[in-house]
C-alpha cells in the first residue's frame, strides 16, 4: 500500500503545480493587457487644444516631416514647412470659434480624432491621424451639416 500512497501524493502535487502554473500565466496575461493598451496613445490633448484655439503655430509643432494634408483645394503630401504655411493660411482666412471632438480611437500604433471645427466662415469636419504623437494626416473639409 505504501507505493500507492506515494503515487497519489506525487499525482496530487503534480496537479497542484499544473493549476498553479495556469493561474500564474493567467495573472501575467491579465497584468500585461493594460500595458499593451497604454502603448497605443490617443491623439494628444495639446493637438485638440491647438485646433480649438485655431493655433497653427501650436499645431505645426506636432507635424511629421511629411504630412498628408487635405485643406480647401490642396490635397497632397507636404513637407512640415509647406503644411505649416497652408494651415496658417487656412486659420487666417477662417477665424476659429471652437472645436468639438466627436470621436477618437486608436489601432496598433496609430491614433485618430474626428471633430467639428467652428469658424467664421462655417463648420468644417476635421480628421487627424497621428503616430508617436506626430500628425501624419490632417483633413479639414467643409461640413455637410
Amino acid at each position: 500500500m505504501q507505493p500507492e500512497v506515494g503515487l497519489q501524493k506525487s499525482y496530487k502535487n503534480h496537479t497542484i503545480m499544473k493549476k498553479l502554473k495556469f493561474y500564474l500565466i493567467c495573472l501575467s496575461l491579465f497584468l500585461l493587457v493594460p500595458f499593451t493598451n497604454a502603448q497605443s496613445a490617443e491623439v494628444s490633448s495639446e493637438i485638440i487644444s491647438a485646433l480649438n484655439e485655431g493655433s497653427a503655430g501650436e499645431l505645426s509643432g506636432f507635424l511629421n516631416a511629411n504630412v498628408e494634408l487635405v485643406i480647401d483645394n490642396k490635397n497632397d503630401v507636404f513637407s512640415r514647412q509647406q503644411a505649416s504655411g497652408i494651415i496658417s493660411d487656412f486659420f487666417r482666412k477662417n477665424r476659429v470659434s471652437g472645436f468639438q471632438l466627436l470621436h477618437k480611437g486608436n489601432k496598433d500604433l496609430a491614433s485618430f480624432a474626428i471633430g467639428m471645427l467652428k469658424t467664421s466662415n462655417g463648420n468644417y469636419r476635421v480628421y487627424v491621424l497621428t503616430r508617436k504623437n506626430e500628425i501624419q494626416q490632417l483633413r479639414i473639409e467643409p461640413s455637410n451639416d
